[in-house]
């Protein structure tokens, strides 16, 4: 007998199965996949709970976020890079400002194409420079107190259409510049722009239990 499913089915299946778990502990966060781009962990304050305890309704307190140390190159460079390494950063990046200026601020399509082979060879280079001087292996387990290798720490603050922004006024930190309290509520946010809402509710108890809620959403077609 030859059954056919459909694709979109075999497709939710999949994406389904893709879902990430976690593992929260006082000591840190354990991810079923590596975490590549990092995250936001933030300070809750809970107005209204969904019928399984998971926090629906809240506002933010402080925030931070934990990533890749290469995404802080731009603040850790000066320190980092020797003179030539500058020199060729300055001039490329000048140069790719000026390529997206005549291209009217948009690469690719008729139209937006010119010096398109620089743009590319000039980005290239700068992201060499970047990897060459700071690594990354993304790791499935960041500790909150104890430094984790290729990942590092941040304040954040508001920015606009709810971004946030990094506040390097308080430096760059190797571990989780913040306390977590018992009984304070706290999301960790992989939410990323290809529209996968994927956020980690908790708290610690008084018995210093931990109460975690996933919340993982795919938004299609957006």
């Amino acid at each position: 007998m030859n059954i056919r499913i459909p694709f979109v089915i075999i497709f939710l299946i999949l994406l389904g199965c893709s879902d990430p778990s976690y593992q929260i502990t006082k000591e840190g966060i354990t991810r079923s996949e590596p975490i590549q781009d990092g995250f936001d962990l933030i300070e809750i304050f809970v107005t209204e709970f969904n019928e399984e305890g998971r926090p629906l309704k809240y506002t933010d307190g402080k925030s931070v976020f934990c990533g890749p140390t290469k995404r802080f190159s731009g603040h850790l460079g000066e320190r980092v890079y020797n003179q030539k390494e500058k020199r060729l950063i300055s001039v490329n990046r000048k140069k790719m400002d000026t390529i997206m200026a005549l291209n009217g601020n948009t690469l690719g399509g008729e139209g937006h194409n010119k010096r398109i082979t620089e743009y590319i060879h000039s980005k290239n280079l700068i992201d060499s420079i970047i990897n060459d001087n700071f690594p990354f292996k993304a790791q499935r387990k960041i500790r909150f107190f104890e430094k984790s290798e290729n990942y590092k720490w941040v304040f954040t603050k508001e920015g606009v259409a709810d971004l946030k922004f990094y506040d390097y006024s308080k430096s760059v930190f190797e571990k989780l510049p913040m306390q977590l309290e018992k009984g304070q509520w706290y999301m960790l946010n992989f939410s990323n722009a290809s529209n996968i809402i994927d956020k980690v509710f908790f708290r610690i108890k008084k018995n210093g239990d931990i109460e975690q809620f996933d919340y993982y959403k795919v938004i299609l077609g957006v």
